[in-house]
């Protein structure tokens, strides 16, 4: 049974940034989080653990991992259509992220290391997604309306 803490995020309290999509995107993350953290949490508290329950939380992961793909190339797309200066760092970040959530996932597939799915939900990727939010995000939606991208729309009018 794990002793890890566990940090559950709050949409309320998320940083905004300037573009609406943006913030909907990450609020929608940070859904599928807490319910998968949900389910961890009923998890490791079951003296037998089902095939079904395994299953259930293999299936979040994959729904998570789908979301955080369409969200980062969405990002991504919108930096490179707005020629945001730092486009390779952001990008980079994303793709960084992306590997290690694969490798987390994969584990858990392979092994169901609750510990190690645990540790980047709880602990790693909380830290990440505050701090990614708080800095890149909200530079990036800054510059891409500054540039000419139409938050209401959401579409560039350049």
């Amino acid at each position: 049974m794990s002793t890890k803490p566990k940090t559950i995020l709050d949409a309320k309290t998320i940083p905004q940034v300037a573009l609406d999509f943006m913030n909907q995107t990450h609020s929608e993350e940070v859904e599928l989080v807490n319910n998968l953290g949900k389910s961890l949490d009923s998890y490791t508290h079951q003296t037998t653990l089902s095939q079904q329950k395994t299953d259930a939380i293999t299936q979040q992961l994959m729904n998570w991992l789908a979301h955080t793909e369409a969200h980062f190339a969405r990002e991504n797309q919108l930096m490179q259509d707005t020629g945001f200066p730092a486009y390779d760092i952001h990008a980079s970040e994303h793709s960084r992220v992306l590997n290690e959530m694969k490798a987390v996932i994969q584990r858990w597939q392979e092994q169901q290391d609750i510990n190690a799915l645990e540790d980047f939900l709880f602990c790693s990727w909380p830290n990440w997604f505050d701090a990614h939010v708080n800095s890149m995000d909200m530079v990036t939606a800054q510059f891409a309306t500054m540039n000419g991208y139409d938050a209401t729309n959401q579409e560039q009018t350049l």
